[in-house]
């Protein structure tokens, strides 16, 4: 998973929803350091996190690309706030697309003898997914935990 660092400030914050301890914003501006403008499009963040993405807010921003999903998982604002939030549901749902297909094969060996080739292909799926999103978690976290010594200018 891909992980960056933007030091700056936050031009605009569009926030689209926010629902279940998530924010899903339509378009995150950036106002770099160097002096470059980066917008985020759809950028999926948790609610502590999304408290900080206000306009004027400076620091360094922690983004994510997992998937399909992309977004802020920590920031470190200029006046020393520390706040970090993976915003990964993606993993419970792949977990229970898991088991529900496992229990299904389980079930179809047991009355027709055989291997559904769906459940088995929807089963792969949800363990390749769970592993990459888990993976991108870890990514995150490591990220974020590895820069404790960043002090904004």
């Amino acid at each position: 998973m891909p992980t960056s660092i933007i030091d700056g400030s936050v031009e605009t914050a569009d926030l689209k929803r926010s629902k279940g301890g998530a924010s899903i914003f339509r378009s995150i501006t950036f106002q770099q350091d160097d002096g470059n403008a980066r917008t985020i499009r759809n950028a999926v963040v948790k609610d502590n996190v999304a408290a900080e993405l206000v306009p004027g807010a400076r620091g360094r921003f922690y983004l994510y690309h997992a998937f399909d999903l992309k977004g802020v998982h920590g920031v470190r604002t200029a006046n020393g706030h520390d706040v970090y939030g993976f915003a990964g549901n993606n993993q419970k749902i792949f977990l229970i697309l898991g088991i529900f297909n496992l229990l299904w094969i389980a079930f179809m060996i047991a009355v027709k003898g055989g291997v559904p080739l769906l459940g088995a292909a929807l089963f792969l799926l949800s363990v390749v997914g769970y592993f990459f999103m888990s993976k991108g978690q870890r990514e995150a976290q490591a990220q974020f935990d590895g820069d404790t010594a960043y002090r904004a200018p």
